[in-house]
């Protein structure tokens, strides 16, 4: 078995945690191999191969993330579009798609075994649209949020599903999820938590300004957008997709989000149940 590693190298232990992982992988006799840009971290592990990505992607049978949420929707990301299975070693503090724990390394064998079953986890098509042109696209794997920028006034936004006025929501913003982001900003912001293997978009206000705004739960099949209504008492809107970057939202953009064509293949070795590792997680204690 042919395995990409693509750790977070930010972190003080994904280097130490992934070579760790080649030891483990070089006694069940698997290949792997790091991207060229990791080369002189990882120069020292025997048998260590290295790719430039665009290689090491068509290369592998399998990729191992190593980090937390984060490392794994940014590798889920990147990679989506090869339809390859990732695995996520947990290093971070909150690492809901972790696979594996530090500590459960030798359970590897299993991955390179063939004794694990695939857990796909839908994603969304999001689409800034301004006068008519898309100005950038992107799939989503956990949430894109729209809100107000470094002024602290409230926003008023048009939330459309299939074209047709759902709500107009006076608020911090919205917060657009998937299931599998569900569990972040999403239920930080008061919304629900989906079990994962379901299928749905999650709208949910933040801080809205009324006793009745709530969330609500589409079909996977609907198509959604979002506009900045003429009436928001604030023009400093922003854009955020998967946590990433602040985009500029300018009045009469338009905010397009629908279920992407492609999912994520997470890995799965042990057989825990979701709400027992959300709740383990959110306690603060070892899953």
């Amino acid at each position: 078995m042919k395995i990409a590693l693509l750790p977070n190298l930010t972190r003080d232990s994904g280097g130490k945690i992934t070579k760790e992982i080649c030891d483990w992988l070089r006694t069940y006799g698997a290949e792997y191999a790091c991207q060229e840009e990791d080369r002189s971290v990882f120069e020292t592990v025997p048998a260590m191969n290295v790719l430039r990505f665009e290689d090491l992607i068509p290369w592998c049978d399998a990729i191992i993330t190593v980090g937390g949420d984060g490392s794994m929707l940014r590798a889920a990301k990147m990679t989506v579009t090869y339809g390859k299975p990732l695995l996520c070693i947990g290093a971070g503090r909150l690492a809901f798609m972790a696979g594996l724990e530090r500590d459960e390394l030798h359970l590897l064998k299993a991955l390179i075994d063939g004794e694990y079953w695939l857990d796909p986890r839908m994603l969304l098509t999001v689409r800034l649209i301004r006068n008519g042109r898309v100005l950038q696209e992107e799939n989503i794997i956990n949430d894109v949020v729209v809100c107000r920028g470094s002024k602290v006034k409230i926003i008023d936004l048009d939330v459309f599903c299939d074209d047709r006025l759902i709500n107009t929501y006076r608020a911090d913003g919205v917060v657009v999820s998937t299931p599998t982001g569900s569990s972040a900003y999403c239920l930080a912001a008061g919304g629900p938590v989906l079990n994962p293997s379901m299928e749905g978009i999650v709208v949910t206000p933040i801080c809205p300004q009324s006793l009745f705004a709530r969330s609500i739960v589409f079909s996977a099949d609907n198509k959604l957008s979002i506009a900045i209504n003429r009436e928001s008492r604030s023009k400093d809107v922003v854009l955020s997709l998967d946590g990433g970057d602040s985009i500029k939202v300018m009045e009469g953009d338009i905010l397009s989000v629908e279920r992407s064509e492609y999912a994520a293949k997470f890995i799965r070795i042990k057989n825990d149940p979701f709400f027992e590792i959300l709740n383990n997680k959110l306690a603060g204690t070892e899953v």
